[in-house]
Formats: C-alpha cells, sequence, structure tokens
C-alpha cells in the first residue's frame, strides 16, 4: 500500500535543502525503488518535506542509503509521520 511520508526539519534551511536535494538525485541509486513523488516547502523555523511512495519498506530501504547524506548536511535526525495513502493520482 503506497504511503504518505511528512517530514518537519527544524532549523533546516533553503540552501541545506537543495543541496541535500542535490546530493540525492547524484547518488547512483537514484530513482530510488518505490518512489513516487517529492515536494518541499518552507516551515515555521525550518523545512517541511512530504513524499509518496509504494510502501513502508521501499521508504525504508530509501532510507537507509539516504541517512549518510542527511547526516553530512546537517539534518536533524526528526521521525517523519507516515500515514497510508487512501488515493494517489499523478498528473
Amino acid at each position: 500500500m503506497a504511503i504518505i511520508v511528512i517530514v518537519d526539519l527544524p532549523g533546516v534551511t533553503k540552501e541545506q535543502y537543495l543541496a541535500n536535494h542535490a546530493n540525492i538525485h547524484a547518488a547512483p541509486w537514484w530513482p530510488a525503488e518505490g518512489f513516487i513523488s517529492h515536494a518541499g516547502a518552507p516551515s515555521d523555523g525550518g523545512w517541511l518535506v512530504v513524499d509518496l511512495w509504494e510502501s513502508k519498506e521501499a521508504f525504508g530501504a530509501w532510507m537507509e542509503k539516504a541517512a549518510p547524506i542527511f547526516e553530512d548536511g546537517g539534518f536533524p535526525r526528526v521521525e517523519p509521520k507516515i500515514y497510508e495513502a487512501v488515493n494517489v493520482d499523478i498528473g
């Protein structure tokens, strides 16, 4: 079942987010299996990320690969909020 992943990143700047995004997309394993879509936006005091994934397992496998990039980028360790998606419409 598809999932929605919401991550609120306190203290993260637009510049940090954009650099991290570029590093993820430069990784040899990108695009990640099970990835559907991504959006990022400024939030109160940080940055908000919303992703769609085909499953919790796909997201978990990606997080294992992406964690070092987040750490190198100075991102805080936060627990994502994960919800089962009822409808996923693309395009």
